[in-house]
Parts: C-alpha cells; structure tokens; sequence
C-alpha cells in the first residue's frame, strides 16, 4: 500500500485507507484461501475475503450517506497505528487452523477499530467525531458477527 497512515490529512483520507485496506485483506484471504489444503481453513478464507468485499463496500455507502462537508474535515492528528506494517508482517504458514486465520482476521480487525476510535478522540468537528464513532461501532458488530461465524465454523 503505498499510502501511509502519518498522511492523513482530512476524514476521507482515513475512509479511503479503511477501502483500501478491505481491498487488500480480501486479495490476502483469496491467495491465502488457494494455498491451504484443510476445507475448514478454505472455507473460512473464502468467508473473509467476501467479507472484506461487503466491508468496503459498506464504508463506500456509509461515504455516500455522510453529511456534506464531514469528509472534508481537516484533522489536525492522525490516527497512528501503521497497519501497513501488520500486512508486511503477516506471517502464514501452510499448517495454519482455522484459529490461525481467525487471530489474524481479529487482529486486522481491532487495528481498524482502534484507528476509527483514535479518529473520535482526536476529532475537533462533532460530525467527523461522530462519523469515527458510527464507523467504529459498524466495524465492531462486523467483528462480533466474524466470531460468531468462526465459532459455527469450528463446530461443524
């Protein structure tokens, strides 16, 4: 990715990285998804790469749905975490279970979750505040939902 996270400047900045990054954990899960062999750990690749899809796309209407001018706000912080460096440390191995996969998804997860918070607490404007905030709570329930579904997974 070749936008980093210190280049923050305006709340739409900070959108398009959450896009941009769903992008990639759903190219990551596909390639992932193609070299394991266990049908539980495909399955739940597969599951997370078209979730990752459906993500993206939420944020794209949310965007769409904003009030005019929140996401030109300027940001006088940045959020700081540099989940572009998780991406480049994600290691993967070919024995990996479906708690392998899970910890990872969750991991890249609470990272986002994290910068939409720090987003919140660093925003002057109540409406780039509140935008952070609605992001953050969208992005935890998707995470409640993802363990939800890997718990199921696992039991089958």
């Amino acid at each position: 990715m070749e936008k980093k996270l210190h280049n923050f400047e305006q709340v739409k900045d900070v959108l398009d990285y959450g896009k941009e990054l769903h992008a990639q954990l759903s190219v990551l899960y596909t390639s992932l998804g193609r070299q394991s062999e266990q049908a539980r750990v495909k399955m739940l690749l597969d599951y997370l790469s078209k979730h990752e899809r459906n993500r993206r796309e939420a944020i794209k209407r949310f965007e769409q749905n904003s009030h005019p001018g929140s996401l030109d706000v300027w940001l006088q912080y940045a959020p700081s975490l540099d989940i572009d460096r998780m991406l480049a440390n994600c290691v993967i191995r070919p024995d990996m279970n479906v708690d392998d996969v899970a910890k990872i998804a969750l991991a890249f997860d609470n990272a986002l979750i994290e910068i939409y918070r720090e987003g919140a607490r660093e925003a002057e404007d109540t409406r780039a505040r509140e935008l952070f905030e609605n992001l953050a709570e969208m992005e935890e329930k998707e995470k409640q939902r993802f363990i939800r579904d890997a718990e199921w997974l696992q039991d089958i």
